[in-house]
């Protein structure tokens, strides 16, 4: 299993191309093996190709906005396949989409054509959970979007999964490889509900989770702390997140 950066982390930072190169040569410095690309400065693809090979960051996700993978979905892909990136993910559905099982149907009916297109095109296309996927009464959308949607692969975020009360190794085994390449690794301050912190700052016991990405073969694992820029320096926190997770790797 590699472990990689996901940018959505350095967004601030990453605000402009000088800066987002600055992020490149910082996660690299600090010894992540590649990177997810979210709520970066808007650059030709060609930039973020050159910069992925000079800092040896294989680009292995996005999180790209729900209109351009509905409606732009032939130039996303192109983009896509320029920097070398396998994956399209989407953070979430869109607010009209959530709260019940009837919503969740609907944006899978919204997405089908665009994921056949993606998929087609040799690609893959993920969803990335946050919490409200378990919120609704009954059945958990997320379990509908698992069992209903069979082409349609996923981020699991670790944190958002503990924070909704579910256990992440029963979805992890659930999903299965061959509908996840990239698990979110985010850990909790305190339980039950904490705020996000750097990994081995919290309660999250990683150590099972990678166990089990390897046992399965889920490629990578990507360091995300959404509130990294209200915590002080994002490149530090980055730095303790792998620093601590390199040696159980």
């Amino acid at each position: 299993m590699k472990l990689g950066a996901q940018f959505y982390t350095l967004r601030n930072r990453a605000a402009t191309p000088e800066g987002l190169r600055e992020c490149f040569k910082t996660m690299h410095g600090i010894g992540y093996d590649n990177a997810q690309m979210s709520a970066i400065c808007k650059v030709e693809p060609e930039y973020l190709r050159d910069l992925s090979e000079e800092f040896s960051l294989p680009i292995v996700c996005t999180h790209s906005p729900f209109d351009r993978i509905t409606d732009d979905t032939d130039a996303l892909i192109r983009e896509h396949k320029i920097y070398g990136c396998p994956v399209i993910g989407l953070g979430g559905m869109p607010g009209e989409f959530r709260g019940s099982v009837d919503g969740a149907r609907e944006f899978i009916r919204r997405i089908s054509e665009p994921m056949k297109k993606i998929n087609d095109a040799g690609l893959k296309f993920a969803y990335h959970n946050h919490a409200f996927e378990f919120a609704n009464e009954g059945k958990p959308v997320y379990d509908i979007l698992i069992e209903e949607a069979p082409e349609l692969n996923f981020i699991l975020d670790t944190y958002w999964i503990k924070y909704a009360g579910h256990d992440m190794l029963a979805y992890i085994r659930k999903i299965g490889a061959a509908r996840m390449q990239n698990v979110h690794f985010k850990d909790m301050k305190s339980e039950p509900k904490g705020d996000i912190c750097p990994c081995g700052d919290g309660v999250i016991d990683f150590r099972p989770v990678i166990a089990l990405c390897d046992e399965l073969g889920i490629p990578n694992a990507l360091v995300e702390q959404d509130n990294a820029p209200d915590l002080g320096d994002e490149f530090l926190q980055m730095k303790s997140s792998h620093d601590f997770l390199r040696p159980i790797f």
